[in-house]
Formats: structure tokens, C-alpha cells, sequence
């Protein structure tokens, strides 16, 4: 990244800086949008649209396109999911429960415990009198220990948390339906599965994803529930596609995870509301034509705009959604992250200069989602998504847009060729780039004779120019010196700049009008010798380069060249 010191910093000299500029503030501060990666269903977005009198067969219908609503194949309704609950990776495995309950054909009391050990490949079987133990009686099993309840009971069964499982945990047991297996996975590594009728998993997963309280929400609507209750229902069907989806998928042992896959934690946090809303919609699934269930990933707010993927990007305008006056309040977001935060997480950058956002997905606000970013640094430059960079940081989610507080007044902006970006300048030389504008440098950190009053931006927008009261002109990127005033008396201070389209050139223009040109830039005509009703305070080329307009600031329009005059704001 080379910069090009010149006549009109204060210095007197003309030569080569690499000077850097920190970056203008201790902390960046960003605006955003959504939490979470955005594909598929938000569920901010679905309660919207609920609360708007939509179905819940509608809602995921909209955010899963291409899918349809369909019910399990013969058989696939009575799957047993396998969770493997991480949490306990890698350890003994002690299960307890207030019914009796069997492992490896030994018959554990009810209230008592049973410990099983990863020995050389094998698990041994000791029963104790609590999950603290004392262990006794040895039994040596197989690869496996399985560990199964004499009763499985059913949905909203009031016995449930006496006769379900209990995997003895140090800060607290988990409740959880169905068996629990000691087991080694392809690695040979200790691993504790929950395996849970599908239908069971779906209740312990609906809840701890979408708050039960949604389902009281709302007028009065179909089954005799509130309309908030629609969500619940569009949380059930999404929850049981994605693990239908998924069989075997987690390390070739298992189906899911609890934690990071979709949120499970046995029978904590079941409810009769969403129990019902997976009794309503049981067995059915989002499906791909040709009958694939689809794996139908959702997030807690698509920010307004869901990111295309498996499932086309689409708007999800229930995502602003209010609710007893409190508002999502994921769908616009700010943080503030220190710049030293961002060293610590890419030391290779040495000090953080700048940001520069080079591409986003073309969906929404700000032009939609970061898929490209570059970070300037003084010691080096570092490339990432922008899914990289808010889950390094911890934004909620990679929607975003940086809000740059300045350290001098904005006095000029230009931008990126393509129109996806923009530069705004200071009148201390500093240089904020947004969009697809890549950052080039600054003159914030040099002892400036004058302020900065224009910019222009090369034609492959990989540099521009800064241009001083005095003339002089800063060179960054592939923008070339070609001249400068810096070292002339002028009659009249310099405003504005404006390069010629081949980037081999640049006019300057003082506030009387007077036109300056350098490189390849010719001249057409000033007002330099006109008595002006107002001073001239910016300018602009013609796309040929063979001609300009000034502006003054009455909004008077002075036209030279093959420039022509389309009308004025003076008067």
C-alpha cells in the first residue's frame, strides 16, 4: 500500500511516507442486523408473522422455499434419536432415576444409582446408593452400557420426573426421556448418547429454542389458541426436519448434539403449550421434491432479510415484530469492540488501521450480509469473512456496518466505481470506507499546512487523491502525482478536485472559479475572472473528459467543455 507525500503537507519536501494511522478511535462501533447466521426461519420473524394471522404451515413455508410440508415416510415416526450429550464427553457415565431401571441386565433400585466406566475399550457396571455413590458390584460389559428405564413415560405424564432417567450431573441432574447409552465413538473416545423417541426429542428441543410464553400471545386463533401459538408449531415442524435430516450425521455415532446443534436438555423446560404444538404437527416435515427432508436451520432473527442458501434469501418483514411493547430487539443492534480487541484476535495486523467491507451478499440494508472484509494494519493486511469476524468478536451476526466516529468534520466523499461503496473524507485527511471501497491510506497522522477539501478515486477505484486549500495533493493506492499548487500563492483557496476518467489526470478548482490542470486534464474555461454572486465549492467531470461543471454555493451551475447545462438550484 504505498503512499506519495507532496508539495502542500507542511513539510516542504516531495517524497515517499509509509507513515500509519491508527485507526481514529479506541473502539469501532457497528450497526446490525439479525442474530444468528440468518437461513432459514427466524424466529422473531415467525412470531411476527403469527401474530399477523398466519398459519404456522405458511410461515415455513416462506422461509424454507422449495420445500413443501409433508408428513414422514412409513416408519421414519417411530425413529429413536441419538443425542450425544457433550457435556459429559468424556466421562464416567452415572445415571439415576425414582423408578427402577436396568443396565446390562442389572436391575438398579429406584432412588439409587448406577456408574458406568470406560475400561480398555469395555464399560464396567457398578451400582451405588446415590450419583455420589458408594459403587459397588462390578458387572464388565460390552463396547457399550445401555442404560433403560422400565417406564418411558409419555408426554405431559405427571409422573415423568420420577420415572425418566436422570444423568447425574454436578450442578444438577438432567431429566431425560427414553434410554442413556455409555459408548465409544470412531476415535475410541467415551461418549454419553441419550437415545429419545423422535417425538419426545422434539418436545425437549421446541421449548429451550422459542419460549413457551409465544404460545399465549395474540387474539384468539385456530385450535383454540392464540395466534402466538402458530410459532410454536412452526418451531416444532423446523426442529424435527433438521434432525430428520441429520441421521448419523454427528461423527457417524449420532444424530445431533445438545448444545450446539439444536438446543436439548432432556424434559427441562417442557410445557403443555409446547407439547401441544408438537402433538398438533407430529411426524410432519419439510421436504425437498423427491421426498429428502430438508435440513431446515433457523436462527433467532434474520434481521429483516433471510440469507439465501439451501433456501433462497427472501424478506422477512415479521421480524420487527412487537410484543407488549417490547420490540425484537435483535433486528437493529449496535456494539462498540476496542481496537485492541481486534489487534488481540489478528496480531499479524500489528495496530488496526482501518476497516474495508469488499463484499456482501446483495441482500437488504447496507447491501445484505459481510461476505468479504479486509482489516489494514500498520504491520499487515488480513482477508476474512464477515462470518469469521463477528464470531470472533461476538457481534450477533454478520449482517453489519461500521459507524465510524470522526476525529475532524466530513468535507468530501466519492465513490467506488462500481456504485457498492463509498469514501468519506476529513478535513484532518482522514479516510472511512464503506461498502466495497477498499481502504488505501490516510493523511490523518501528518502535520497537514492546510485541511483537506476534496478527493477524487481512480477508475479501478485501488486509489484516489486528497486535495488541500494550498493545492497540495496526497497520492494513495495506484493514484498517480501528476502536479500540484502547493507551492503557488493562489488568489483564492482550492475546494474541490475532479480526475479525468483515465485516472492520468486531475483538475483542481478554487473558490473563484479558477481551474487548475494537471496530467492528461485539459482546459475548457473558469470563472476565474468573473465576479461570482457566490463562492464555487465543488466540482464534476463529464464521463469523456472534455468538459466540467462548477458548482457555487447558491447552487449556480458554470458549465465548460461538452459539459452541458441542465439547469440550476440558483434563485
Amino acid at each position: 500500500m504505498g503512499t506519495t507525500l507532496l508539495a502542500g503537507t507542511g513539510l516542504g519536501v516531495v517524497g515517499s511516507s509509509s507513515t500509519a494511522s491508527a485507526y481514529p478511535t479506541a473502539t469501532v462501533s457497528f450497526v446490525g442486523h439479525g442474530y444468528g447466521h440468518g437461513h432459514g426461519m427466524g424466529q422473531w420473524g415467525a412470531l411476527g408473522y403469527a401474530l399477523a394471522g398466519t398459519s404456522y404451515s405458511s410461515i415455513v413455508g416462506l422461509y424454507y422455499g422449495g420445500t413443501t410440508l409433508a408428513p414422514l415416510s412409513a416408519g421414519q415416526e417411530a425413529h429413536q434419536v441419538s443425542v450425544t450429550m457433550t457435556e459429559n464427553n468424556g466421562n464416567t457415565v452415572i445415571v439415576t432415576s425414582g423408578s427402577p431401571f436396568t443396565v446390562a441386565g442389572l436391575i438398579v433400585p429406584a432412588n439409587q444409582a448406577a456408574l458406568m466406566a470406560p475400561v480398555g475399550g469395555q464399560w464396567t457396571v457398578q451400582i451405588g446408593m446415590s450419583c455420589a455413590g458408594p459403587w459397588g458390584g462390578v458387572a464388565v460389559t460390552g463396547p457399550s452400557s445401555t442404560a433403560s428405564p422400565s417406564i418411558n413415560p409419555a408426554l405431559g405424564d405427571p409422573n415423568t420426573s420420577s420415572e425418566a432417567l436422570q444423568l447425574c450431573q454436578g450442578n444438577g441432574n438432567l431429566t431425560m426421556r427414553g434410554s442413556i447409552e455409555a459408548m465409544y465413538n470412531s476415535a475410541g473416545a467415551a461418549r454419553t448418547v441419550n437415545l429419545v423417541p423422535l417425538e419426545q426429542y422434539v418436545s425437549g428441543v421446541v421449548p429451550n429454542e422459542s419460549p413457551s410464553s409465544w404460545g399465549t400471545v395474540g387474539g384468539a386463533g385456530p385450535q383454540s389458541q392464540a395466534w402466538g401459538f402458530q410459532e410454536l408449531e412452526a418451531q416444532a415442524v423446523a426442529a424435527r426436519s433438521y434432525v430428520m435430516a441429520g441421521i448419523l450425521s454427528y461423527g457417524g455415532y449420532a444424530d445431533t448434539c445438545d448444545l450446539s446443534c439444536q438446543t436439548y436438555q432432556g424434559t427441562l423446560n417442557e410445557d403443555p403449550l409446547t407439547d401441544a404444538a408438537v402433538n398438533s404437527t407430529a411426524g410432519q416435515v419439510m421436504e425437498f421434491p423427491g421426498g429428502a427432508v430438508a435440513a431446515t436451520q433457523y436462527s433467532a432473527s434474520t434481521g429483516g432479510y433471510t440469507a439465501p442458501g439451501a433456501f433462497p434469501g427472501v424478506p422477512d418483514t415479521g421480524d420487527s415484530v412487537c410484543v407488549a411493547g417490547a420490540c425484537n430487539p435483535n433486528h437493529t443492534w449496535t456494539a462498540s469492540v476496542p481496537v485492541s480487541a481486534i489487534d488481540a484476535a489478528w496480531p499479524q495486523l500489528g495496530t488496526l488501521q482501518s476497516i474495508s467491507i469488499t463484499g456482501r451478499n446483495g441482500y437488504g440494508d447496507w447491501g445484505g450480509r459481510v461476505t468479504g472484509m479486509t482489516l489494514f494494519g500498520s504491520n499487515q493486511n488480513v482477508s476474512l469473512t464477515g462470518d469469521g469476524f463477528s464470531g470472533a468478536l461476538g457481534l450477533k451476526s454478520d449482517w453489519f456496518s461500521t459507524t465510524t466516529t470522526l476525529t475532524g468534520p466530513a468535507v468530501t466523499m466519492v465513490s467506488s466505481p462500481d456504485g457498492r461503496g463509498y469514501w468519506v473524507g476529513g478535513n484532518n485527511g482522514g479516510i472511512y470506507s464503506f461498502g466495497d471501497a477498499s481502504f488505501q491510506g490516510s493523511a490523518d497522522g501528518l502535520a497537514l499546512a492546510r485541511p483537506v477539501v476534496g478527493m477524487a478515486v481512480t477508475p479501478d477505484g485501488r486509489g484516489y487523491w486528497l486535495v488541500a486549500s494550498d493545492g497540495g495533493i496526497f497520492s494513495f493506492g495506484d493514484a498517480a502525482f501528476f502536479g500540484s499548487t502547493g507551492s503557488l500563492r493562489l488568489n483564492k483557496s482550492v475546494v474541490g478536485m475532479a480526475a479525468t476518467p483515465d485516472g492520468r489526470g486531475y483538475w483542481l478548482v478554487a473558490s473563484d472559479g479558477g481551474i487548475f490542470s494537471f496530467g492528461d486534464a485539459a482546459f475548457f474555461g473558469s470563472t476565474g475572472s468573473l465576479v461570482l454572486n457566490k463562492p464555487v465549492v465543488g466540482m464534476a467531470a463529464t464521463p469523456d473528459g472534455r468538459g466540467y461543471w462548477l458548482v457555487a454555493s447558491d447552487g449556480g451551475i458554470f458549465s465548460f467543455g461538452d459539459a452541458a447545462f441542465l439547469g440550476s438550484a440558483a434563485g
